[in-house]
């Protein structure tokens, strides 16, 4: 490191002459770094639009489920006592509910003489409508209140779900403990696994035991029983899928209640509608990036420059520095045309032609929205309607392995067209799981950055010459001034 000496000599702000001096060294330092900004702006930029492409690919995971096109709803002619959901080959029904499903209840008599012990408590469980038992441990000790020992049994795997009450049996109010099974059904028990458990619950707890140290219920579980098209049957849920319809039933019926399974029409609509949605956000923002003004007097901004200016003057500045850095971009123009053409190519399917615009998806009729899609809802909603499996090829016909275009439908086709143009921004521009080194633009930084590391080093030595030849001056001028003051005390002599 140079010493410095400031301008005592000379008079002369010497900080502020090599600043300025140091201000045109430090041009190209820099140019490299608004390069810098410029290629991080336009990663990002590209990043951005595989975000888009990420958001579009989620939509058509959805669009390619045969699913989708096959959603169906069910009315309900009492929805107080059942409603229903259908899946794809559903078919409509009637169901009687003469029983529903209740869960079993054990009760505890008075225990307000617990005491307490430090055991674990071993138990066998079975299900409602299972024959194999777990076995579920509870540990207690002998500090634990009851407020505890139920807060143990209802985190336990019992599937119960314990509250402590005070009843009143007569002549007082008394505390016990009820426990009620989380599941419905018939044939579920709770078994004491061990002659210190079934004392624990009998003893300390109040519970009845049988023979078999099975908690007595104080209600038993019960199934719930049905009639589903002339067909009487049994299941220990209130909640059950039968034929690809799932049944939830409410309350008993005295006849039975119609559920009419027809094609989901609003579903269906809304799955188009929302990859429609997606496909328009990606298509607007590729256009506005390809059509994108570049503004050339604006470059990025040095620190110094930004202390002079407004945070917002920076921001509206740097708005329009990075506008247009992907304009005309090959990568961009040549994927919107091509999903252009995937869009608008018919779909062969047994030798009928599909065509989008028969199922009132058009694209826009201003030039500046190229690709931009609408949906006549009135139509699409009519057709999906009349024909929900030409809507279903008019999207997914063929299979990925389809060699033929034509054949394939709409998304599958743009699914091919999103894969390959995301791979192509991540070789151009790379994601966050990648390093600099793997894609060009990042390859590109890591130029910039040693150039900028040698320019760095380079200007810390323009800058030590030029103090190191001030310092010399100042004191060549300490040195004449100190001669000066010599001959003139000589001549005063």
């Amino acid at each position: 490191m140079v010493m410095r000496i400031s301008g005592l000599a000379s008079g002369m702000d010497i900080d502020d002459i090599v600043s300025k001096l140091m201000k045109t060294e430090r041009a190209p330092l820099d140019k490299l770094k608004q390069k810098k900004q410029l290629l991080e702006w336009q990663r990002d930029s590209y990043r951005e639009i595989n975000t888009k492409i990420k958001d579009l690919q989620e939509s058509i995971n959805k669009m390619l489920r045969p699913s989708t096109y096959g959603a169906k709803k069910v009315t309900s002619s009492n929805e107080s006592a059942v409603t229903a959901t259908a899946t794809t080959n559903s078919a409509s029904s009637t169901i009687q509910v003469n029983k529903l499903a209740t869960a079993a209840t054990y009760k505890s008599s008075d225990i307000s003489g617990y005491t307490g012990s430090d055991q674990t408590l071993t138990f066998q469980v079975t299900a409602p409508g299972e024959t194999t038992a777990k076995k579920v441990e509870i540990s207690v000790s002998s500090t634990d209140t009851l407020d505890n020992i139920v807060s143990k049994l209802n985190s336990s795997g019992l599937g119960v779900t314990a509250i402590k009450d005070k009843i009143y049996n007569g002549s007082e109010y008394v505390e016990t403990i009820a426990l009620t099974s989380k599941a419905t059904g018939a044939g579920g028990s709770i078994q004491a696994a061990d002659a210190a458990t079934a004392s624990f619950m009998t003893d300390q707890l109040g519970f009845a035991l049988d023979a078999d140290n099975k908690l007595t219920a104080s209600q038993a579980g019960r199934n719930a029983e049905v009639v589903i098209n002339g067909l009487q049957m049994e299941k220990t849920s209130n909640n059950f899928t039968v034929n690809n319809v799932t049944y939830t039933l409410k309350n008993e019926t005295a006849s039975p209640v119609s559920l009419d399974v027809s094609t989901d029409v609003d579903g269906i609509y809304e799955s188009i509608k929302d990859f429609v949605t997606k496909y328009n956000e990606l298509i607007d923002m590729v256009n506005g990036k390809l059509t994108e003004e570049k503004y050339r007097d604006y470059t990025p901004l040095t620190d110094e420059q930004k202390e002079d200016m407004t945070d917002k003057q920076v921001e509206l500045w740097e708005e329009k520095a990075k506008s247009g850095l992907l304009r005309n971009d090959t990568i961009l123009s040549g994927a919107t045309n091509q999903m252009r053409t995937d869009f608008y190519s018919s779909v062969s399917v047994n030798g009928e032609s599909l065509q989008l615009t028969q199922f009132g998806i058009t694209t826009s009729s201003s030039y500046s929205q190229r690709g931009h899609l609408e949906i006549n809802e009135e139509k699409l909603k009519a057709k999906i309607k009349e024909d929900p499996d030409s809507v279903a090829n008019l999207f997914i016909a063929g299979t990925s392995s389809t060699e033929n275009d034509s054949e394939k439908g709409i998304v599958r086709r743009l699914q091919s067209v999103l894969t390959n143009t995301k791979k192509q921004i991540e070789e151009k521009a790379g994601n966050s799981n990648m390093s600099t080194n793997d894609y060009s633009i990042g390859k590109n930084l890591n130029r910039v950055a040693s150039d900028i590391s040698t320019w760095t080093d380079r200007l810390t030595k323009i800058e030590d010459r030029y103090y190191s030849k001030f310092t010399a001056m100042e004191k060549a001028i300490q040195r004449m001034n100190e001669q000066s003051t010599y001959i003139s005390q000589m001549l005063g002599q």
